[in-house]
């Protein structure tokens, strides 16, 4: 574990994403962590589960209590306010997923972020995850040739079923704001997204249908190739897939099994790689990096920039398949 010096960090927002942060930043040495939620069985159980922790109510009185940094987990309403409070309070701060529920509050987080002088990260973790570390080694090694389009799936009816609030059942287009990291990664392998083109549908017989339910759409990018997106919240067991595809090499990563496969253009078969992180290690590993760059080069993981960008290609996805019609970006 990186030594690094004291530090205090405040976890504003204590859902499930919040605790895990909160309990998961108590185990490093020398970092101080406060927890804050209004709802008051939330910020209960956050003490209970980061050991050592303070509780706030309100957050400008934690906020008074001079973190040094701060995590935004609130509802993506919050997230723009919080933020920016942080920053201009002189707090690093990481902000959940996505940067914001709209492309304009996205953008003043964004701004502010470049007028502080401290960092502001976006909390995509799977960028923390060896898996998607290794598939991004490989595309920048040059091994797939030329890069012609690619694939991201995730089927997670599992996701409903262990749910801890009830948002996404009532919530328009949830489901396309839960999985914009499959937009940032695929922004990350192939490059810039400069046009989407998306459908969406309620399929099924399911006890939970969020509305909708199935999505699914083709995002051009910036050197012209074509990748393909599709998230639902159908499929059961949950099963998420990384594709690459290339003139010279496709790879293909399993989030399940944790199997990397290469296939060569130019020999038989494929071959393996297992690349495992744990749930709770991918988050480890977010937050050491952060606590690494807030003390050291101040380089995030994932730009706000980086963050406006994926929120911008999901709304777009969102408006295109409403108005069935390619959006460009």
């Amino acid at each position: 574990m990186v030594m690094i010096p004291p530090t205090r960090v405040l976890v504003v927002g204590c859902g499930s994403i919040g605790r895990r942060h909160a309990r998961l930043l108590a185990e490093f040495p020398r970092v101080e962590v406060l927890v804050c939620d209004r709802v008051e069985e939330n910020l209960r159980i956050a003490l209970d589960e980061a050991p050592g922790s303070r509780g706030f109510a309100d957050f400008d009185e934690a906020l008074a209590a001079e973190p040094d940094a701060v995590y935004v987990c609130t509802p993506n309403h919050l997230h723009m306010p919080m933020a920016v409070a942080a920053l201009e309070a002189g707090c690093h701060v990481m902000c959940e997923k996505p940067v914001a529920d709209t492309v304009e509050a996205a953008q003043a987080i964004a701004e502010a972020a470049a007028a502080a002088d401290t960092m502001l990260t976006v909390g995509y973790s799977l960028r923390s995850h060896a898996g998607l570390r290794r598939l991004v080694e490989l595309v920048e090694s040059g091994i797939c040739g030329n890069i012609v389009g690619g694939r991201a799936m995730v089927g997670t009816y599992f996701t409903l079923m262990c749910a801890t609030t009830p948002y996404r059942m009532t919530e328009p287009n949830a489901l396309i704001i839960d999985y914009t990291h499959l937009l940032d990664y695929l922004r990350l392998l192939i490059g810039p997204i400069v046009r989407v083109s998306a459908e969406s549908a309620t399929l099924g017989d399911l006890e939970m249908m969020p509305r909708p339910n199935v999505f699914s759409a083709v995002c051009v990018h910036e050197s012209g190739a074509l990748s393909q997106f599709h998230a639902d919240y159908v499929q059961l067991p949950q099963r998420s897939i990384t594709e690459v595809f290339g003139d010279d090499a496709t790879l293909m990563y399993d989030w399940q099994s944790y199997e990397l496969r290469i296939y060569h253009r130019d020999r038989p078969g494929f071959e393996v790689e297992t690349v495992v992180t744990g749930r709770d290690d991918i988050y480890r590993i977010e937050a050491a990096d952060f606590l690494e760059q807030i003390h050291g080069d101040r380089v995030p993981t994932c730009t706000a920039e980086e963050g406006v960008a994926a929120l911008r290609a999901a709304l777009a996805a969102v408006r295109s398949a409403a108005e069935h019609c390619a959006i460009d970006l």
